[in-house]
């Protein structure tokens, strides 16, 4: 083969490669049907456009009418605002990275609202740097908006806060669908108003509050929130489900005034309290909180309706002004105190329990009330704690059981008995000597009918059984291990008995 048939024949194969290369290169365009959009927008070098609305200087794009903008491409330094007075505008993200160095990436300065939606199957990157130069409307958000701000989708958007809030608006924010990851330096998401949250994927991590907002309604997502303070603030907290995770330096939720938790799974690590709020109400739902400090912290009154509760390894469990046990389980581990009741403005405290489950693993004080207490139903397992110090329960004031179940199992004891009014009888025992935790507990009556069984979860010796089964003047059998360990006639309804 000659040397010009060569040349001609690898200038063809260069040809034909050049081009197939370029066919693979899509238009910004062919991805996108433009007839489904008021305005396109692909940032690169230089930006392209195509459509109504839309004015760019540099690198820098201002959408001015209202209509449905796509936006793709690429840039380090460039920036989209929205200044379409009271026109609606709804940005779709189509594969869209962008950065802004001086200001936010997304800036809506006038809208009657914007909508910002994350088209199928696309990857979308916003960020911003630590060096703003503020504007008039002091612009502090990668997407910063002066209007109601809508975002759905069903694509993935990545926002990277390097100068301080991820996501921020002066209206309403509602997140009706996606996914989100948020890195932030100071706050992930806020709202100056009502902020609600629908069946989305959240990853946010802040360096002060992950969620922020004056009312925050929580329909449903999946949720991991890490903060350096808080995870989750705002005045009133609504909570229908979701799935949470949740660790933070600080506080987990704080409601400024009430926090309404319907159903979810939750799970929380917490240096200070997992949850706290002026008034609380637990519906359904599942929680194991873990805190160095308190689980759940209430200024005034705490409503539990069902669900299960589990407090790992605090300091106080759950503290309180007045708690009211409607159902549910509490399962309580604390170094302290497992379940404490405080005065409010001098006024007692008071705790209610009319039916659920709790069980309490205390290192000092099982039921600490400064206050009073009453039991219409429900059982209720107190293991004290090891040493003399503290006892099982402690009541500044009066308490009385008319129904259920209540044991409190004590070391050193002795154990404080209810007033003589209590509609029902008890049994308080001092063994012979101590028992390890493990130890299984059960009374039969004269009958030999099983009324009352239960494994301590710690050491013990004293302890005080309360129990609708119970009746004066019959004599009941006392089994620990399953061996017969004495038997007591009943003559009044909690006269002590030492082994």
């Amino acid at each position: 083969m000659s040397h010009k048939v060569i040349k001609i024949y690898l200038g063809l194969v260069i040809c034909l490669i050049f081009t197939g290369c370029q066919q693979q290169k899509p238009d910004f365009q062919s991805q996108i049907d433009i007839h489904d959009y008021t305005g396109y927008i692909e940032f690169g070098t230089p930006v392209q456009t195509k459509g109504e609305g839309i004015l760019v200087n540099g690198n820098i794009v201002t959408i001015h009418s209202g209509g449905t903008y796509a936006l793709t491409g690429k840039s380090m330094d460039g920036q989209v605002i929205v200044d379409a007075g009271d026109q609606p505008v709804e940005l779709v993200f189509a594969g869209i990275d962008l950065t802004c160095q001086n200001n936010s990436p997304i800036l809506i300065n006038s809208a009657q609202a914007v909508t910002l939606t994350t088209k199928e199957e696309t990857q979308n990157k916003l960020k911003d740097t630590k060096n703003y130069l503020l504007n008039n409307v002091g612009a502090t958000a990668v997407i910063y908006s002066q209007c109601d701000l809508t975002l759905k989708g069903t694509g993935l958007l990545e926002i990277e806060a390097r100068y301080q809030n991820g996501i921020e608006t002066k209206g309403n924010m509602t997140i009706e669908s996606g996914r989100y990851i948020i890195d932030a330096v100071y706050n992930g998401c806020v709202s100056f108003n009502q902020m609600i949250l629908q069946k989305a994927d959240y990853s946010i991590q802040s360096d002060d509050t992950a969620i922020k907002g004056k009312t925050v309604l929580v329909q449903d997502g999946t949720f991991l929130l890490e903060s350096k303070k808080t995870a989750l603030e705002a005045e009133t907290i609504d909570i229908t489900q979701g799935m949470w995770t949740v660790e933070s330096q600080q506080n987990g939720f704080i409601a400024k005034e009430l926090l309404t938790i319907r159903d979810g799974t939750y799970l929380f690590d917490s240096k200070k309290r997992c949850m706290e709020a002026n008034d609380l109400a637990i519906y359904q739902g599942a929680f194991t909180l873990n805190s160095e400090e308190t689980g759940i912290a209430v200024n005034d009154h705490l409503a539990v309706y069902g669900g299960t509760l589990r407090i790992d390894n605090s300091q106080t469990g759950l503290m309180a002004h007045s708690l009211d046990v409607n159902d549910g389980t509490l399962n309580i581990m604390s170094i302290v105190d497992g379940i404490h009741i405080i005065k409010k403005n001098e006024q007692a405290g008071n705790l209610m329990i009319q039916s659920g489950n709790i069980i309490i693993d205390a290192g000092s004080i099982g039921f600490n009330i400064d206050g009073s207490m009453k039991m219409q139903g429900g059982t209720v397992y107190l293991n004290g704690p090891t040493h003399s110090q503290s006892q099982a329960l402690v009541c500044t004031q009066a308490y009385e059981i008319n129904g259920g179940i209540l044991c409190a199992l004590d070391l050193s004891g002795p154990i404080q008995l209810p007033i003589k009014e209590s509609e029902q009888a008890g049994l308080l025992v001092t063994l012979g000597q101590s028992f390890a935790a493990g130890t299984s507990i059960m009374i039969k009556d004269s009958n030999d009918h099983n009324i009352f069984e239960y494994t301590s979860l710690k050491s013990f010796q004293t302890m005080m059984i309360s129990t609708i089964k119970l009746s004066l003047e019959d004599t009941y059998s006392i089994y620990i291990n399953n061996q017969l360990y004495g038997e007591i006639t009943l003559y009044t309804a909690y006269s002590p008995i030492r082994y």
